[in-house]
């Protein structure tokens, strides 16, 4: 069991510093990976509404979406009440990358050696040069569940896939024959209720210069602070701790430039609202010295990092749906979203929901509910509201059983649920 008290203890020398950013994109669909290229244009993941509606895009200079691959599988769950699509792409060199997708529990190749993004025809699955079969492996070899995530490289062109389901890496060779990699443990549960061990959940793994790789843990419920870690995987799969004492990391990049890591909290799981806490997500810093520092603060719900050729950080907000440019700053600023702790319930729903909200700051809000095709089913609109938190009943007696988003739009942006209509 990790004692949490002393690895807070090893911390106690961060530092949260302020920080501003510029935002590049907005009204994206639940962006998750991103990353640069070799020719420093941002590619971002969209993982979708739940209609198969997955995405793949580079963004242009003013933050456009120019789709690269569009259609892609995307699925709500309805027990974890969360959507599945594709996660990250990989660039795998001569124009060609690696798309993990969670729908199907593949791998997805694409070559996009003759793309030329906003003029070419976007690709769909159709397109993929072919698949790795990481699920129907993961399932054949008896693991309960799987989840390709993230992917990496070796030097010899063998692909190695952090599955967050399996708790697990695989390899498929250059021939693509696969085989369980590494295994990661489960971590004792010290709360009275839950079950006695979460699930490691391996998020992003990161190719080491000279062999090996880092990779990073979400941590399953119930979400405990300070008990996510940083692992070496050395060439053979051997596993050993290299950070300790982080929480719910989704994202990591090497500095290859000094060593550093770069590592993302998605965010902090409060037991007491059973929620994740409003502008609770970070970027850290892991120097080679094993110190941890806190780069970025007061972020809403991230799930990807990347790091431009200037060494300029950029993480996708999930519910707002946006990409920042962080800078760092001497000075503070406001949270990110002026909403927080926003949440529904019943969620499926039959005639009547109820909606509860927090606003951070004084603030008009609009309240749309739109259906499967975006169009809005329902609608209403507040001058202005106070900060605080805030209820609201609808009745759902006129709009038809299905999927449908709830849109809670204040003066500093969006931030959307997905909501059940049985």
């Amino acid at each position: 069991m990790k004692n949490i008290i002393l690895l807070s203890l090893l911390i106690l020398a961060q530092i949260t510093q302020a920080q501003t950013y510029t935002v590049v994109a907005e009204n994206l669909r639940l962006p998750t990976g991103i990353r640069f290229d070799s020719q420093n244009r941002l590619w971002v993941v969209e993982s979708g509404y739940g209609f198969n509606d997955g995405a793949v895009s580079i963004l242009d200079s003013n933050g456009t979406p120019l789709p690269v691959v569009v259609g892609l599988p995307s699925v709500f769950d309805t027990i974890s009440q969360e959507n599945v699509g594709p996660w990250h792409t990989c660039d795998l060199g001569n124009g060609k990358f690696g798309l993990t997708e969670g729908v199907t529990g593949q791998v997805l190749n694409f070559d996009v050696s003759g793309f030329t993004p906003g003029v070419s025809i976007p690709l769909t699955v159709s397109d993929t040069l072919g698949t790795l079969e990481v699920a129907a492996y993961a399932i054949a070899h008896n693991f309960i569940e799987s989840d390709p995530y993230t992917m990496a490289l070796d030097a010899a062109g063998n692909v190695y896939v952090a599955d967050a389901a399996a708790n697990a890496i695989i390899k498929s060779d250059v021939n693509g024959q696969m085989s369980t990699f590494a295994t990661f443990p489960v971590i004792t549960n010290p709360l009275p209720f839950g079950p006695p061990f979460s699930d490691a959940v391996p998020t992003r793994i990161v190719a080491k210069p000279g062999g090996g790789f880092y990779v990073c843990q979400l941590t399953g419920f119930p979400f405990l602070d300070g008990a996510a870690s940083v692992f070496n995987v050395d060439a053979n799969g051997n596993v050993s701790t290299y950070a300790t004492g982080l929480t719910l990391l989704t994202d990591m990049l090497l500095d290859e430039n000094t060593g550093d890591l770069y590592v993302v909290q998605f965010g902090r799981f409060d037991l007491n609202i059973f929620d994740f806490e409003a502008n609770s997500a970070k970027v850290i810093r892991i120097k080679a010295n094993g110190e941890q520092e806190v780069v970025a603060g007061n972020l809403n719900l991230v799930p990807g990092l990347a790091m431009d050729a200037e060494g300029n950080l950029y993480v996708s907000e999930l519910a707002s749906g946006r990409v920042l440019k962080l800078e760092t700053s001497t000075g503070s600023r406001e949270p990110s979203l002026a909403v927080s702790a926003f949440s529904m319930f019943p969620n499926p729903a039959t005639d009547l929901v109820k909606i509860n909200y927090t606003l951070e700051s004084k603030s008009s809000v609009n309240i749309n509910i739109l259906d499967v095709h975006g169009k809005i089913a329902y609608t209403e609109s507040i001058n202005l509201q106070e900060k605080g938190q805030h209820e609201i009943n609808f009745q759902l007696t006129s709009l038809p059983a299905g999927p449908y988003w709830v849109d809670i739009q204040t003066n500093r942006g969006t931030i959307t649920r997905q909501l059940l209509i049985h």
